[in-house]
């Protein structure tokens, strides 16, 4: 039987740890570590393939059995029929990704079977999943030269669910710091128990991040045949092997044909560049920066690729279009035109939280619909990299991850964490805590959370319209009047200003724009005119 056949019996065949001999053991695991920091693991595995891998089995033994039953209760929720076929279901279908997997690679899967008690199927498993079910999301910028504030080279990411139930994987999410017996060092963050890569740098100045897109038909894929590399295979290589961007360029293009649409961009720090290469079937195609800055969204923006993207070539769509068609492109082509020359890691981090910054300085999202925003409900984690310096900042597992706290790390040397870089949390889910109080009709948590929220991002113009709604609720006119007029003053010509100056006339106000809170990223209320305080929060 091959082992196509024979990898789904595994699904009735208990698996355990397998220890190396005690003193082997002990020199393995003495290259390597585990942390926390708030809810992100951080481990540090050195070596041989089979060495790194088994670091990282025993280390992340508790996490990846812990990831590993709540995947599989997930997939079987999903299948028809008992929920006894689902793993070995799995399994067959991974079985048949086993000869793409390089054999370095493969040994460092058996490295983690044997440090965590599972079959290494369930580590091809947790690698190949991607390739199986694809999902579209993420989004990624990069800019060097002139549109950064020092002319380095800074790269941002955000990993984006597609579902809502997929944030199963968020107690397992782990930064991986490698340091290859062969290759260079690097770090990538992904789930515990998978050994690809998604986004990451490495010492020689070079980062990488991916997302993804669907094709309008089968024309550039028809005739590709699967299974392929893992894509996140392929990125690991990548990170591992690259020094110089034609040589992380060419490891990817050497493994096309691919039956899927990707995009990545790819900078290298010591040389100055950065590009967006899309890859469909046979073709890829490069981006360049533009003004020091290139930007993806799943779609393509290549002459060569865009016309066979599912949502058509959204280049030169007039502004209202393309803030329907492609919001969070659009935003980040707004985002860079606005801040052009003052890229910091600080700022990159903003930009992975839009809208949320920009409302609180009186912004109001043209493209109120689900996941039109850059930050998500559900972007599960975010990464910032400054190759250059060797310095990248990782952010909290909470769901949206943007918005937490960004812990900064350094990717040479032994000390990793760099608390003094640590970039801090926004109060988006204290003020989405504020909505979900009210909605509930506790006035007193309504108020203790958008207390919590202003302590962190001062008073903004939403924060500052839910007081006086709290206000007006309490009759308490004149404190009322004072933070609609708070409003006015700070913020005048915007949305805000119209809102408050039509609270504070007592006037409907046809025609003036709701203002969505706590953000466009999930609009639990919207403020609009009325009346009268009570049909001025309505839920959205």
């Amino acid at each position: 039987m091959t082992r196509r056949w024979t990898e789904p019996l595994r699904a009735w065949w208990p698996a355990h740890p397998r220890p190396l001999p005690a003193a082997e053991h002990e020199r393995v695991l003495a290259g390597a570590r585990i942390e926390r920091h708030g809810g992100l693991i951080a481990l540090y595995l050195a070596g041989t393939p089979y060495e790194m891998g088994y670091q990282h089995g025993v280390l992340a033994r508790e996490q990846i059995q812990g990831f590993r039953l709540a995947a599989y209760a997930y997939v079987a929720s999903l299948v028809p029929g008992p929920a006894w076929l689902a793993r070995p279901l799995l399994f067959y279908y991974a079985a048949a990704y086993w000869p793409t997997i390089p054999p370095e690679l493969a040994r460092e899967m058996e490295g983690i079977a044997d440090g965590a008690g599972v079959h290494p199927i369930e580590v091809l498993v947790s690698t190949a999943i991607w390739e199986m079910f694809l999902a579209s999301g993420c989004s990624e910028f990069a800019a060097a030269g002139p549109a950064t504030a020092d002319g380095n080279l800074i790269h941002g990411y955000n990993y984006d669910l597609m579902h809502p139930d997929h944030a199963l994987i968020q107690p397992y999410l782990a930064t991986l710091f490698y340091r290859p017996s062969q290759g260079i060092p690097f770090v990538t963050v992904n789930t515990v128990g998978s050994v690809g890569a998604n986004a990451g740098m490495n010492e020689a100045g070079i980062s990488v991040a991916w997302d993804n897109t669907y094709l309008q038909d089968d024309e550039l894929t028809k005739e590709i045949v699967r299974p392929s590399m893992p894509f996140i295979i392929t990125l690991r290589r990548l990170l591992q092997h690259s020094r110089r961007l034609d040589e992380a360029l060419r490891s990817v293009t050497e493994t096309q044909p691919r039956p899927l649409g990707d995009i990545i961009i790819v900078g290298s720090a010591g040389e100055g560049r950065v590009v967006a290469l899309e890859t469909a079937g046979r073709v890829h195609a490069v981006r360049e920066l533009e003004e020091g800055a290139v930007w993806s969204c799943n779609c393509f923006r290549s002459p060569a690729l865009a016309p066979h993207d599912h949502r058509g070539d959204g280049r030169d769509l007039p502004e209202g279009e393309a803030w329907q068609r492609f919001p969070r492109y659009t935003a980040y082509t707004q985002l860079f035109a606005a801040q052009q020359g003052r890229l910091t890691p600080a700022l990159a981090a903003a930009y992975l939280r839009d809208p949320y910054p920009r409302e609180g300085e009186g912004f109001v999202h043209p493209a109120p619909a689900p996941r039109a925003t850059i930050c998500r409900d559900i972007t599960s984690w975010s990464l910032v990299m400054e190759p250059g310096k060797g310095r990248l900042w990782i952010s909290d597992t909470e769901i949206p991850g943007c918005q937490g706290r960004f812990f900064a790390f350094n990717l040479a040397g032994a000390a990793g964490r760099l608390p003094e870089l640590d970039l801090a949390a926004t109060g988006y889910r204290a003020a989405l805590r504020s909505a979900e109080r009210f909605l509930a009709g506790d006035r007193t948590g309504t108020r203790a959370a958008l207390a919590e929220a202003m302590a962190a991002d001062g008073p903004t113009p939403p924060l500052l319209l839910m007081q006086g709604i709290l206000h007006g609720l309490e009759g308490e006119a004149g404190e009322a009047e004072g933070v609609l007029q708070q409003v006015a003053a700070r913020w005048g010509q915007t949305p805000a200003d119209e809102m408050a100056r039509a609270w504070i006339e007592g006037r409907d106000g046809e025609g003036l724009v709701p203002i969505p809170f706590p953000s466009a990223i999930q609009p639990l209320l919207h403020f609009r005119p009325a009346p009268m305080w009570e049909g001025r929060a309505v839920p959205a």
